[in-house]
């Protein structure tokens, strides 16, 4: 089996920059979905910008999740599926069961960094081409 050419290279570069693109932007959302569902008194403006904020919650949270699935895909441990996945679950949990409350802004505290160490791992572990490269067979050994 030959080695994989430069194309092969290059795609696999263009889906992990789109994967990255998307944990990047997915973070991105869901922080300005939190900066806006803070306030501090209930006037018509505030509310609507905690309903968008929320929104910005929700379609974050959905790609995140999206994320953790395509990490999976790219043949990336378990675990850093898990990290991707984790402010999507607790940040955008917490938002949809607790209304009004500062709580989801507590968990992005701590989801965040964890999100951005699964990019960071996604990045290093996930090298099917590598593992492509490195399963090939072997010729018998000689007696």
């Amino acid at each position: 089996m030959p080695t994989p050419g430069w194309g092969r290279r290059v795609l696999w570069l263009g889906i992990l920059v789109a994967w990255s693109a998307l944990i990047v932007v997915g973070i991105a959302l869901m922080y300005t979905g939190l900066k806006k569902t803070g306030y501090f008194e209930p006037t018509g403006e505030a509310l609507e910008l905690d309903r968008v904020g929320k929104l910005q919650i929700y379609a974050a949270s959905a790609a995140l999740l999206v994320a953790a699935c395509w990490a999976r895909m790219l043949l990336t441990p378990i675990w850093a599926c898990i990290l991707v996945a984790s402010p999507a679950v607790l940040v955008g949990g917490l938002t949809l069961i607790f209304d009004n409350s500062l709580f989801p802004h507590l968990a992005a505290l701590v989801t965040f960094p964890v999100a951005v160490a699964g990019l960071i791992s996604g990045l290093i572990f996930s090298r099917p081409l590598a593992r492509v490269v490195a399963t090939r067979p072997r010729p018998p050994a000689e007696p």
